[in-house]
């Protein structure tokens, strides 16, 4: 948890815009969550307005101030205000208020008694006295109530800018899954061209030639790994004919809710090499199977595993399952 002293030190940061944009996004979702952490803005603001009106602010401060704190119309009337005040205290400490409109004194009231200063006071009627008083209830009334709904409107703008900042941020995050959902489609529809392509290639391949070149591969249900952690890792081992055109995967699950799925086939170093998505299982006694055709060519030697995810509906597909294949080739014997 950050010190106190390094949380004033941020939020005077974040007035006087010296935070990055990654950390002004973080801090402001911070103190909108954080009522603690919003009222202590609002007094370090008021400690900047009154430090700078009385010249405590260091120069790099005061630039800093000038430049971007006084941005906002609000912070401006506020620093007239405080400026105001300042002054008045000061000219108040130093004892130096003279009325513009003070009478001068004839020379010959000279000898007036001592108690002239009790006369002249005695001389205001008392309800001139209540009437300032009252004037100046009144106006601490109205400048509190104009500061409190100052303070709500600025919480109001402040949460408006965050909210802001939170929809561009999912706004481009959304269009990042936009263009990968795309990228993802368009290599599915070029892996679905070059297996009909196979296909159509095999289908005017002589009888006696089809079963040398599809391989019909079959994965028990027992060497489905399960999404949970701590599942045992079983490797299935599968030879590929060197003039194998196409492999034939059959692919077991168990029995659950999703009516469609989705199979991604990678290397080990995660590459994708072929994807395929809305495919439907079929019945298959206690169990479900679901079919997988590959160019045979994609299957390189090495270790690859299978994903089989769940898609609902609507919403992110679910992880039911892992197979793991070490896949080598036949040598061509002459």
């Amino acid at each position: 948890m950050s010190s106190p002293k390094d949380t004033h030190s941020l939020i005077v940061d974040y007035l006087l815009g010296r935070l990055s944009e990654t950390e002004l996004e973080r801090f402001e979702r911070s103190y909108l969550a954080n009522e603690d952490l919003f009222n202590e803005l609002q007094e370090v603001e008021e400690e900047l307005i009154d430090d700078y009106a009385s010249g405590a602010l260091t120069a790099e401060l005061r630039v800093s101030f000038e430049k971007y704190f006084l941005r906002s119309p609000e912070r401006r009337d506020k620093l007239a205000f405080a400026s105001a005040m300042t002054e008045r205290a000061v000219v108040w400490q130093s004892g130096t208020v003279v009325s513009a409109d003070k009478p001068v004194l004839d020379p010959s009231f000279s000898q007036l008694p001592n108690n002239t200063s009790s006369f002249w006071k005695g001389s205001v009627p008392a309800w001139r006295q209540w009437v300032a008083v009252a004037a100046a209830v009144v106006l601490s009334v109205v400048i509190g109530v104009f500061w409190l709904r100052n303070r709500e409107l600025q919480h109001q703008l402040i949460a408006a800018n965050a909210n802001y900042a939170r929809l561009r941020h999912e706004t481009d995050n959304q269009s990042k899954i936009t263009a990968e959902a795309k990228a993802e489609l368009s290599a599915e529809q070029q892996q679905t061209q070059m297996l009909e392509s196979e296909v159509e290639q095999l289908q005017t391949s002589p009888p006696d030639k089809i079963d040398d070149t599809i391989l019909n591969i079959v994965l028990g249900i027992d060497y489905l790994v399960g999404a949970t952690r701590g599942s045992e890792k079983k490797v299935k081992s599968i030879e590929v004919p060197a003039n194998a055109r196409l492999v034939r995967l059959t692919l077991d699950v168990a029995p659950s809710s999703f009516e469609s799925f989705n199979i991604l086939l990678r290397r080990g170093d995660e590459s994708v090499v072929w994807r395929r998505s809305g495919l439907k299982a079929k019945p298959a006694g206690d169990r479900r199977r679901l079919s997988l055709s590959i160019p045979g060519a994609d299957l390189t030697p090495g270790e690859y595993e299978i994903l089989i995810l769940g898609a609902p509906p609507e919403g992110d597909a679910e992880l039911i399952g892992r197979y793991f294949l070490n896949v080598e080739r036949k040598r061509v014997t002459k």
